[in-house]
């Protein structure tokens, strides 16, 4: 079964990463569709200082 993909719109909006909108609306791309697991990761990388 595939994970469901979000577009960065709703995972802002989201309540699971309201903690983290400023981040996220600067580090995820407008055109593309995430599942939760991306986001978790991107979002991780970003805080821990790694380079993507």
């Amino acid at each position: 079964m595939e994970d469901t993909k979000y577009s960065k719109n709703v995972i802002i909006k989201s309540d699971i990463y309201a903690e983290h909108r400023d981040v996220l609306s600067a580090i995820l791309d407008d055109n593309e569709m995430y599942t939760l697991d991306e986001v978790d990761l991107i979002l991780c990388g970003f805080l821990e200082g790694e380079v993507m």
